[in-house]
């Protein structure tokens, strides 16, 4: 049986108990001491299945929540289309963004606590290369107007902005530091990175 058909095998409802255990798990802070196994044996799903279907942890926590994340991408970009200036779509799509993960800490604890950034940098899922290209080309042309600081590379601003947002995230989820505080944080320090050096 090749790995194509056994990717097909798993049943609906089994892949919907594991992404429900697997929120359900994470939700409740336990996610440093839970393994797959322990994730299985809660979903009633096989460890053998699992490895089959998703090949590693990585990719089992993201299939959990791929469609939460497509959804938030959709309506981030959706919103950030509705402002004129890069500065202003920078920050609606972070709005968006924010307060998707402070209504949802179980995705957040996913997302920002057990999957490696190196996940997040590599090109594997295809909504995470378009989105990255979008931000980097968002970014490009405000430079390109002289509205966003230009000192350094559209792809790397990205990151360095990407980088922040995670950092904070993570503070965030392990201090219970309180979500408008953060925001807050994170909305001033990315406009700051953000504006020319000196206005033109």
């Amino acid at each position: 049986m090749t790995l194509e058909a056994d990717r097909r095998a798993i049943r609906p409802e089994a892949l919907e108990a594991l992404r429900k255990t697997i929120l359900e798990i994470f939700a409740n802070g336990m996610y440093q001491d839970v393994g797959i196994r322990q994730i299985c044996k809660q979903a009633r799903v096989s460890p053998q299945t699992v490895y089959k279907y998703f090949g590693n942890k990585n990719e089992m926590l993201y299939a959990c929540i791929r469609s939460d994340l497509e959804t938030l991408y959709v309506e981030a970009l959706k919103q950030a289309d509705t402002k004129v200036n890069t500065i202003d779509k920078c920050m609606s799509f972070l709005n968006t963004w924010c307060c998707f993960y402070f209504k949802n800490p179980g995705i957040a604890r996913i997302v920002f606590l057990n999957i490696p950034q190196a996940y997040w940098l590599g090109h594997n899922q295809l909504m995470h290369t378009s989105l990255h290209r979008g931000i980097i080309r968002t970014i490009l042309e405000g430079q390109n107007q002289s509205a966003v600081w230009d000192e350094t590379s559209a792809e790397l601003l990205a990151h360095a902005m990407m980088g922040i947002a995670h950092r904070l995230m993570i503070r965030w989820l392990i201090s219970e530091e309180n979500s408008e505080r953060t925001k807050q944080a994170l909305t001033t320090t990315l406009r700051k990175l953000l504006e020319p050096t000196t206005p033109r």
